[in-house]
């Protein structure tokens, strides 16, 4: 599965690099209207499979990993949710202004730049988590959404290396307690899978779990 995800997300992040050197990056919001529709059942593929953004930044985030390299973690004042919202609100109002005035701006490559820019100083989730516009739309649509990586409990040794993996913050743990996948904010990058030493992790289309 992850030999795949890698092939589609080199496919994907050529395909965004081609219509953003043709001036066409607008034709991109089919794809991200389509992957905001599908996440309402399985979840945010988009974010781990096709956002062009997610791509770079886990190569930046293998090569500081390789390296060594300790990368800032993600400032307090960021985890408030009304930084959150403001950010997709700015999000919102900046494209209702691109559809009314018909002015082209550079939001996608803007976002991208930025997404990877704060990837090399900060750890992952604090854009994946609590700056981008788009995962907080993910996050919102998939709410209800049953498909996802699931924790056997049963195989669970609660050593919480699938915490300190998940790039978006997206596995809590309380103490001694076997960890909880909120479904809503994993961004389907199977990392926590990758590194669960008793392969307690697994990605079930319709699971019955609920976070």
């Amino acid at each position: 599965m992850a030999s795949k995800r890698k092939t589609i997300q080199a496919v994907t992040l050529i395909i965004f690099l081609v219509l953003m050197f043709l001036g066409k990056i607008q034709l991109w919001m089919a794809v991200f209207l389509g992957g905001l529709l599908l996440s309402t059942v399985r979840g945010r593929l988009y974010c781990g499979y096709l956002c062009p953004i997610n791509t770079v930044m886990e190569a930046v985030d293998n090569d500081a990993a390789k390296r060594k390299r300790n990368r800032l973690k993600t400032p307090n004042w960021a985890k408030n949710n009304i930084v959150r919202i403001g950010v997709l609100v700015l999000f919102v109002v900046t494209f209702i202004f691109i559809q009314k005035t018909g002015k082209k701006l550079p939001v996608l490559p803007a976002l991208f730049a930025i997404g990877i820019l704060l990837t090399v100083f900060f750890e992952p989730s604090f854009w994946h988590r609590y700056l981008c516009p788009y995962g907080t739309l993910f996050s919102f649509f998939s709410k209800k959404n049953k498909a996802g990586y699931t924790i056997a409990e049963e195989d669970c040794i609660k050593c919480g290396i699938c915490v300190k993996n998940c790039p978006a913050d997206a596995i809590i743990q309380e103490e001694k307690e076997v960890p909880i996948i909120f479904k809503n904010d994993c961004i389907v990058c199977g990392k926590c899978r990758e590194v669960c030493p008793t392969k307690s992790i697994s990605y079930k289309g319709q699971s019955t779990q609920t976070v």
